[in-house]
């Protein structure tokens, strides 16, 4: 066994609180520290951390592109809304910054944390139950709708959708569109399988213990 699965396999069987609190600490300093250094140096160490256990340099880069697709939205609204205004750029260096901190960092904590530990660490947290489920559910088929986005993008692909910039930005909306879609129906899945399981919306209390 390598020295990085070791590592990951270490850092895979911490208590899961453990892991979670040192990722909210993580997004308290980079928002309460001066930004965007705090955000950089955030990242910086949150990155070092992912390729010293195995993370793989495609995931990285999807996590950051988040980050620089933010950054560049509020670059680009705030030219639009206030062009007799200098600087445009900082906020959205700010906004791509923390967005990158974040992104690295929860995306380290799910990497290194299954969704059922995470939901037992909210719980012993005092998260309520609905919660907790809601979000263990979100982690869950978020990798499924991701399988089906790449899956629906490989076949543009091959029907040649990204061949120039206008036929590559209209093919890109469709897969919005068609994630998007997909994540409805999968809700409504979800939410039916739920109700057949008696699931109705409204919290339960548990029936009273008797006194021995």
């Amino acid at each position: 066994m390598s020295r990085t699965s070791q590592l990951r396999e270490r850092a895979t069987r911490l208590d899961a609180r453990l892991k979670l609190g040192g990722a909210l600490f993580a997004l308290v300093v980079t928002l309460a520290g001066p930004a965007p250094h705090t955000a950089l140096g955030v990242t910086g160490l949150a990155l070092l951390a992912s390729l010293a256990v195995g993370e793989r340099v495609r995931a990285l880069i999807r996590r950051l592109g988040l980050a620089v697709f933010s950054g560049l939205a509020v670059w680009a609204m705030h030219l639009l809304l206030q062009r007799e205004t200098a600087g445009a750029w900082v906020p959205g260096l700010i906004l791509g910054t923390r967005v990158a901190a974040g992104a690295t960092v929860f995306g380290l904590l799910i990497a290194l944390t299954p969704p059922w530990e995470l939901v037992g660490a909210l719980r012993s947290w005092r998260v309520p139950a609905p919660l907790a489920d809601v979000l263990a559910l979100a982690v869950r088929y978020a990798t499924v709708l991701e399988r089906s986005a790449q899956s629906a993008r490989e076949a543009q692909i091959l029907r040649l959708g990204y061949r120039d910039v206008r036929r590559g930005l209209h093919s890109l909306g469709a897969l919005g569109g068609l994630t998007l879609v997909r994540a409805f129906d999968q809700a409504h899945a979800t939410a039916e399988a739920m109700a057949a399981r008696g699931c109705r919306g409204t919290l339960v209390p548990p029936p009273p213990r008797d006194n021995p």
